[in-house]
């Protein structure tokens, strides 16, 4: 865990809106980036030397919305990096309300999705750019709507070492092929995927049977592979489950993003 003050950066990765949270600590590896060259004291940079945490948030929300996660990861000692999603937070789009009506908004959705995952490889390129990231020690969670991009950013091969999907599905509808489809696609790529039992949103349904198609094919790793189904809980999960559900969340992270003991 980090004890240092937490700092805010707020930076563009290849034309998307980002926050940086962090905190300001000292390097946990001798002080010095991949390249030798020493690095300063509360820099991003230097908290991702312990690892870089990618949040995407959920339909109409922004990169702001999910400052708590963010401000918990950067304490546990990650560079938390939340990105405003494609016509949302920073870039909203003007027709944003005119895209999802009855006639036409799921087809804007994955639309949508389908955009977020294709940029994400130019993000972390930027990241790298930056020197914000390290080999192996790049993690992603996504909620709701950035849980669904999540999906779509594996089966494309996006270059993410932990992954964890939190109330969203793999199933994406008007979209050939759908990412839940694509079951060789997933392996050796760390995934937990958590939903609610109750979630009239985003149906718990697709992931499980994605858990349960993907079990074989993790069958040398099965570590790698996590499903979680919270009982009783909805979309909107209770104070008690969302503080569970980020526990987790935490815990996979550091098991995958090979985070030394503080």
């Amino acid at each position: 865990m980090s004890g240092g003050e937490l700092r805010e950066q707020e930076v563009t990765l290849a034309g998307v809106p980002a926050l940086a949270a962090f905190a300001g600590t000292a390097p946990p590896f001798g002080g010095t980036d991949g390249r030798g060259t020493p690095t300063v004291e509360g820099e991003p940079a230097t908290a991702a030397e312990r690892g870089t945490v990618l949040l995407l948030h959920g339909l109409t929300a922004s990169k702001e919305v999910q400052r708590t996660e963010a401000h918990s990861l950067a304490r546990h000692g990650y560079l938390a990096v939340t990105l405003d999603a494609v016509a949302h937070g920073a870039r909203l789009d003007p027709d944003f309300a005119a895209r999802f009506t009855s006639a036409r908004g799921e087809r804007s959705f994955f639309e949508l999705v389908q955009q977020g995952a294709a940029e994400l490889p130019a993000v972390i390129d930027a990241l790298g750019a930056l020197g914000w990231v390290r080999p192996g020690r790049l993690g992603a969670c996504g909620i709701s709507m950035g849980g669904i991009t999540l999906f779509g950013a594996i089966t494309a091969r996006c270059p993410l070492d932990a992954v964890v999907t939190i109330v969203a599905s793999p199933r994406w509808r008007q979209v050939e092929p759908s990412p839940h489809e694509q079951l060789d696609r997933y392996f050796p790529t760390p995934l937990f995927m958590q939903t609610a039992s109750d979630d009239a949103t985003v149906s718990p349904f697709a992931a499980r049977g994605l858990h349960r198609a993907l079990v074989p094919r993790y069958a040398t790793a099965p570590d790698r592979l996590r499903y979680l189904e919270h009982a009783d809980e909805g979309h909107m999960m209770s104070a008690a489950a969302w503080q569970r559900t980020w526990g987790e969340t935490l815990a996979w992270f550091d098991r995958f993003l090979r985070v030394p003991p503080a």
